[in-house]
């Protein structure tokens, strides 16, 4: 038996093993809302945080990834902090359904997950946190209609997006070749120091320099 869907890992629409290349190497597009987050740990990704990253940055790349920092990667290491719950999944007398009512971290909202999928052309979206969805949503709405576009890869449980620039790095997702898979544990690497990805269509072909390993364990979805 294989865990397809734990630690840091890729979540495709379909197939992992139907993941297009172009979409594995990509422009990245952080938004840093830490502390907002901090103020409210189910806090969700809004229309309007995107809106104020355009107007900082300009517009989304073609072909981007959409990075929520949350702040949640530095609980990683305390399961209470990181789920939000007092229950400890390594304890004796685990209670996982109460585990489910107790359970806290941010997300992506629904109204931003639907914008991305009929206003952009993005290839994946991840986040610092265990899903894509605020712990709090019982419709997985993010999961729902980034899947189900069958065009928008998840990646969850990053690592280290402190350390990612706002815009201007190359994001490199490295799934095995799983045929069957709906998910799998992946690497995610993220050059700070290129702008890749962007450069694709301008007809340079320099390879990233600066490598940045942005995984804890990530889960892919797609």
């Amino acid at each position: 038996h294989i865990l397809m869907h734990h630690t840091t890992s890729a979540r495709p629409p379909g197939d992992i093993s139907s993941i297009p290349i172009e979409k594995m190497v990509v422009p990245v597009v952080k938004i840093d809302v830490r502390t907002k987050c901090a103020d409210d740990q189910d806090y969700a990704l809004t229309v309007q945080d995107l809106k104020d990253w355009e107007v900082e940055f300009g517009p989304v790349p073609e072909n981007a990834v959409i990075l929520m920092e949350t702040g949640w990667g530095d609980k990683y290491d305390d399961t209470e902090a990181y789920y939000g719950s007092s229950q400890n999944m390594s304890r004796d007398g685990f209670d996982y359904t109460l585990w489910l009512t107790e359970i806290h971290f941010p997300g992506f909202s629904a109204e931003l997950a639907l914008e991305l999928v009929e206003n952009y052309s993005i290839a994946g979206a991840g986040i610092d946190a265990a899903s894509i969805d605020p712990a709090v949503s019982s419709a997985f709405s993010a999961h729902v209609t980034l899947q189900g576009s069958g065009n928008v890869y998840g990646l969850e449980n990053l690592c280290c997006l402190e350390k990612v620039p706002a815009q201007g790095a190359t994001l490199m997702v490295m799934p095995p070749a799983v045929v069957g898979g709906s998910g799998f544990t992946v690497r995610v690497i993220v050059d700070t120091d290129s702008k890749y990805a962007y450069n694709l269509n301008s007809g340079s072909r320099a390879f990233p320099a600066g490598i940045l390993l942005v995984a804890l364990f990530v889960t892919v979805f797609y």
